[in-house]
């Protein structure tokens, strides 16, 4: 970066959303915050129990306290059970996860714990059903056997759940360390599920020697918990002995990020700078419009593939002002910036505001929806957009400058200078990245992100698909059902042979692998990805949209990702081929790929699930091997040029057709009636009748030398 101080730089990764670990990472001056908590638990009388909570909105670091929490007191010698309650489901379940985390706890420290680990476990399989105990079972190290579980479980049966509760509650009294039960991310699930855990929660809070520690969004749980008109903050404060309000980050550490941020965006971009413009957009635009620090992280993204896409073409503290505006109030950016709001996307009455005389409008007014934003919007019109028609100087104001003293500096002010950020004409990329933001917003809206992605030309699409994978680990849940399903449904607009050289990978393998990228990382963070699975596969419109995305989590060999479990893998298997099979081929006909729908279960060691014969209307077959035609590319190490041979996927027809002299008698009556354009695939079937085959690599290569 040009003409642009450096400061010490921060332990902070600005570019990856990951929570801290440690006290040597504490850069927001949470340690007196975490001290609270810490102090909170060793002192509390934890003698019926107590449950704590730290509340705060996404992104406000929740995950990063809790750690910090873990880490003062992992040599306390409290008991820390981290409870992850994204994969299981029902209260039983939750109770069962509970006590085996538990339980595998109070086995690491000993033998004296002995009498409450049998307690905890009798309890367990009370409160779990029988078609579960063989699981429960597996807490005493496989020592019974299935039938001495059955047993073991109706002597359970005799004695009553308050008895058995008790007899808990005095092994866990006599403990002589606490157990604290550290249950995060609770807001990141469904409405169910956070009734569920609260159930479980209150199931057990009164348990001596518990104490729980909760993490969540409190408006999000509080409207979770909301039913029959009671507000669910008055069930929340029933559970919730002690909460705690992550607190806001200070503005003067707050600034130093952003700045630090920023520094690490631009370390290796030519820019432009005015260090006074600079300091100006910082502390009136920037700080004031980021929250945490999630959006100083995106921020930061967003910066650094603008700046380095238009260099010093346009001045930086203006790529960062119009950055911020459009990340963080987008509705007051496309209307100011671009004269224009996004279709159905818009908090802003715009017809109201065009049918006012421009006099009579405050527009910082019009276009916020809180205080803060009208003084941010008035900002960014004072020291971005001096020239636009909605700046009014005032009487002490120095005026707006002169243009040629705006295009001298490359400031946006200047309206070519503004066409330049607008229009990004440098990388194909970037036009990709300008869209993606937008996008991105909408996903968690799939009646709104539906028309987003019909609107993106066919040549931006794969650009913009591979930008979508940037955001992977900040999709919501519904956010990422509604992004998968939209990328796999325009995969039929994807090029199926496409001119770049050999050396790179075919477009639809960089589509696929986004997918892969976003479902990975949601499992990472906890996500139950067949869940997902589940409301992705009945949205889906084609069975070639279907079978891509079996292909991509299922295990399959040498294709699947195996991001499912194998079990569950054969079910999405089995139910795709029983609907092939009975999907008539006039119907099918229309799939994208239809040879590839129709064998597929052969990649999965099953039989093709459909067999045509050479009666069906010529429709079917033109369908069939029009889709079965493929191309080998070949290209030298010495040349530029890709070499390129038509072939059909000879083989899978001949299964298809049950065998060649079957796509014989297709391709007569082919050539009695012969479709447009037809001609070279007429060609094609007749070379591998007479018994052609293509080269392989090492030929094709000797041909080109």
């Amino acid at each position: 970066m040009t003409d642009h101080s450096k400061k010490t730089p921060s332990a902070i990764n600005y570019f990856a959303d990951n929570p801290i670990s440690t006290a040597s990472e504490d850069l927001l001056q949470r340690s007196k915050f975490v001290e609270r908590i810490v102090r909170e638990i060793k002192m509390t009388d934890a003698s019926q129990g107590y449950v704590l909570a730290v509340m705060g909105q996404w992104g406000a670091g929740k995950t990063s306290v809790l750690n910090l929490v873990k880490e003062r007191l992992s040599d306390s010698g409290t008991i820390l059970v981290e409870y992850n309650p994204w994969l299981l489901s029902g209260v039983e379940e939750l109770v069962d996860g509970l006590f085996r985390e538990i339980n595998a706890k109070l086995n690491k420290k000993g033998v004296k714990y002995r009498a409450a680990i049998d307690k905890i476990i009798d309890y367990g399989e009370m409160l779990t059903p029988l078609t579960s105990v063989p699981v429960v079972g597996a807490w005493a190290n496989g020592a019974l056997m299935p039938f001495q579980v059955m047993a073991k479980h109706r002597n359970l049966r005799t004695t009553s759940v308050v008895e058995q509760k008790e007899q808990v509650a005095e092994a866990l009294a006599n403990l002589d360390s606490s157990i604290v039960v550290i249950v995060d991310d609770i807001d990141r699930l469904d409405r169910a599920e956070v009734r569920e855990i609260f159930k479980l929660v209150r199931l057990t809070a009164n348990f001596p020697n518990v104490i729980y520690l909760l993490s969540f969004d409190r408006i999000r749980v509080e409207n979770a918990l909301a039913e029959d008109g009671v507000p669910g903050r008055a069930y929340l404060e029933k559970i919730v002995q002690n909460g705690f309000e992550i607190p806001m980050i200070p503005r003067k550490v707050l600034t130093r990020e952003v700045a630090q941020a920023l520094d690490s965006a631009l370390e290796q971009v030519k820019v432009r700078i005015d260090r006074e413009v600079w300091d100006d957009t910082l502390l009136n635009i920037v700080v004031p419009a980021i929250k945490n620090m999630r959006d100083v992280r995106r921020l930061a993204m967003a910066v650094r593939s603008t700046a380095a896409a238009l260099t010093d073409s346009v001045e930086v503290s203006d790529i960062v002002a119009l950055e911020s505006m459009r990340l963080f109030l987008p509705d007051a950016f496309w209307y100011l910036v671009a004269y224009q709001l996004p279709e159905g996307n818009s908090k802003i009455n715009t017809d109201e505001i065009r049918s006012k005389e421009e006099k009579e409008i405050n527009i910082s007014q019009a276009l916020s929806n809180a205080p803060q934003d009208e003084a941010i919007i008035d900002a960014f019109l004072r020291i971005t957009l001096p020239t636009s028609s909605y700046y009014e100087p005032g009487m002490f104001s120095a005026g707006i400058g002169r243009p040629d003293e705006y295009l001298r500096k490359r400031r946006v002010a200047y309206s070519e200078v503004m066409k330049v950020y607008l229009e990004q004409v440098l990388p194909d990329q970037l036009i990709a990245f300008a869209n993606v933001e937008r996008i991105y917003q909408l996903t968690d809206d799939s009646t709104a992100l539906a028309p987003e992605f019909n609107a993106i030309a066919d040549d931006e699409l794969e650009d913009i698909i591979s930008d979508l994978g940037r955001f992977a680990g900040e999709y919501s849940e519904a956010g990422l059902i509604n992004v998968i399903v939209e990328i796999l449904g325009a995969m039929t607009r994807l090029p199926r042979h496409d001119n770049r050289s050999v050396f790179m990978p075919e477009v639809r393998y960089n589509v696929t692998y986004v997918i892969n990228e976003i479902l990975e990382q949601y499992r990472r963070n906890g996500g139950a990805v067949e869940a997902a699975v589940d409301a992705i596969i009945p949205r889906l419109r084609s069975l070639s949209a279907r079978l891509e995305f079996i292909l991509l989590v299922g295990h399959v060999p040498d294709k699947g990702r195996r991001i499912v479990s194998p079990s569950y893998a054969q079910q999405l298997q089995q139910q795709y081929e029983q609907d092939v099979a009975v999907t008539p081929i006039e119907q099918l006909m229309h799939e994208d790929n239809l040879l590839r729908v129709l064998i597929a279960p052969v990649y999965w060691g099953s039989h093709i699930a459909q067999t045509i014969d050479a009666a069906a209307p010529l429709s079917v077959h033109y369908a069939v091997l029009n889709s079965a035609v493929g191309e080998n590319r070949c290209q030298s190490s010495e040349s530029t040029r890709v070499h390129r041979t038509s072939v059909l996927a000879w083989r899978e027809l001949c299964g298809v057709y049950s065998d060649e002299s079957t796509i014989a008698q297709v391709y007569k009556r082919m050539c009695d009636d012969p479709e447009p354009d037809s001609a070279e695939l007429l060609e094609l079937i007749k070379n591998y009748l007479d018994g052609w085959r293509p080269k392989n690599v090492i030929e094709m290569l000797n041909d080109t030398e």
